[in-house]
């Protein structure tokens, strides 16, 4: 069954950060259109929860996806960014109807980057969100991609890591620029026409 990320972070009985961090993971199933395969989560969430707690229920009798098989599409690959917008092309509209802040996230994850959120964001910030090239910043210049002290809406923080990857530098091309990406979650940063 797919549901969306808030559908099945009720069904499991967590919280969708905590969504977020376990499909975080490399064997974490994939995302169907933009929803969640809610019997696959099911059966690999069982494999790590503790088999006495009662979350773990949900995939008693239902089969474990298969072991040492990663999902492909799921792990950053190089992309030049030539390819990245041909890519992009075919996701107009895919994620248009996705809660902005479920897309935030995806985003994100889309091109490596970590998003955060809120008043404790180190070293300050206001609220809102924030892009960085690594987990906890402590200092603005080179770690921090955008947000800063005031923060990002969603949609801004979609439109970053938008720009963060198609953007390119005066020694770049098109053709030769090179992008850390998941194929499988570009969609996240697609035009919504």
């Amino acid at each position: 069954m797919l549901m969306s990320v808030s559908q099945y972070a009720e069904h499991a009985q967590m919280s969708r950060r905590a969504f977020y961090n376990w499909e975080g993971k490399e064997s974490f199933p994939q995302r169907v259109n933009g929803k969640v395969d809610s019997e696959a989560c099911d059966a690999y969430l069982s494999q790590y929860r503790d088999s006495h707690d009662p979350r773990a229920q949900n995939a008693k009798s239902k089969p474990a996806p298969a072991k040492g098989k990663a999902k492909a599409g799921n792990e950053l690959v190089e992309m030049t960014v030539a390819e990245i917008k041909q890519h992009l092309e075919g996701c107009i509209g895919q994620a248009a109807e996705m809660d902005a802040d479920e897309r935030a996230a995806l985003a994100a994850k889309a091109v490596g980057l970590y998003l955060s959120e809120g008043p404790d964001n180190p070293p300050v910030t206001f609220g809102g969100y924030r892009l960085s090239i690594v987990g906890t910043p402590t200092h603005e210049i080179g770690q921090i991609i955008a947000g800063g002290a005031f923060g990002l809406s969603a949609t801004d923080a979609v439109f970053e890591c938008w720009d963060y990857t198609v953007t390119l530098m005066d020694d770049e091309t098109e053709d030769t620029a090179m992008r850390e990406v998941i194929p499988a979650l570009l969609y996240a940063l697609g035009n919504d026409e």
